[in-house]
C-alpha cells in the first residue's frame, strides 16, 4: 500500500463495562498507518478543556477515581501526518 498518514484510529477499553473506583483501566490505541505509527498521544477532554495524559500505544489509569471520568482519545502520528480517534467515555462508578 502507498505511504499514508494514520487512519481508522480507534480506542479499546479494558475491562469494558462498569469501572469501579480504585480499579485500573487500560486504553489501547490502534491505527492503520504506512509507515507504522511512531507516536501515540493520549488526551482527556471535558467540554472545551483538553489535557494531555500520556503517550504510548496503551495508557493505563491505576486507582481510578471519579475525577478521571471523561472522554479520552488518542492521536496516532507518523511522518506523513496524524489522526485522532473518536473519543471514548470513561465513567467511574463510586463505591456505594
Amino acid at each position: 500500500s502507498l505511504p499514508d498518514a494514520p487512519k481508522n484510529t480507534s480506542v479499546s477499553v479494558s475491562p469494558s463495562g462498569e469501572i469501579v473506583e480504585g480499579s485500573s483501566v487500560t486504553l489501547t490505541c490502534s491505527s492503520n498507518a504506512n509507515p507504522p505509527v511512531q507516536n501515540y498521544t493520549w488526551f482527556k477532554t471535558n467540554g472545551a478543556a483538553v489535557w494531555e495524559k500520556g503517550s504510548g500505544q496503551s495508557f493505563t489509569i491505576t486507582e481510578i477515581s471519579s475525577g478521571d471520568s471523561g472522554q479520552y482519545y488518542c492521536e496516532a502520528q507518523n511522518k506523513h501526518g496524524a489522526h485522532n480517534s473518536t473519543a471514548v467515555s470513561v465513567t467511574v462508578a463510586g463505591i456505594v
